[in-house]
């Protein structure tokens, strides 16, 4: 017989069935101001973009200011087996992203003979 103390056995449904994700999921959208000439921008959530606060224009100058003053120091201070090993994992990544990105890489190849004949002809010539 069912007794009242066997409250383990009874299974009592939810009330009601609701869709809890829309309430622990918000879709936020972040918007920044470039610390240098402060320009709206709108990076992902979480990214290092959204940390570094610069917008699209004036990531290039401070990649290429990182680049000089951080990464070719530390990498010249390395041993050169280091230097060796380093230099065939970016060799090794650069083919994979040429094999995936075919028709980037005509159009980059492209652009630098055409910006670059010039100096080739000089050489040839004198």
């Amino acid at each position: 017989m069912f007794r009242i103390t066997d409250t383990w056995r009874i299974f009592v449904p939810p009330a009601i069935l609701v869709n809890m994700s829309k309430h622990f999921y918000h879709d936020i959208k972040l918007i920044k101001f470039c610390k240098k000439c402060g320009v709206e921008y709108r990076p992902a959530r979480y990214t290092f973009f959204a940390m570094l606060g610069l917008c699209w224009k004036c990531r290039r100058p401070y990649y290429r200011k990182w680049y000089l003053e951080m990464w070719r120091p530390w990498f010249a201070a390395q041993p050169k087996e280091k230097q060796d090993q380093l230099r065939k994992a970016k060799l090794v990544n650069w083919k994979v992203w040429v094999t995936k990105n075919e028709i980037k890489r005509r159009k980059q190849a492209l652009e630098s003979y055409h910006r670059n004949k010039h100096k080739r002809k000089r050489r040839t010539t004198g």
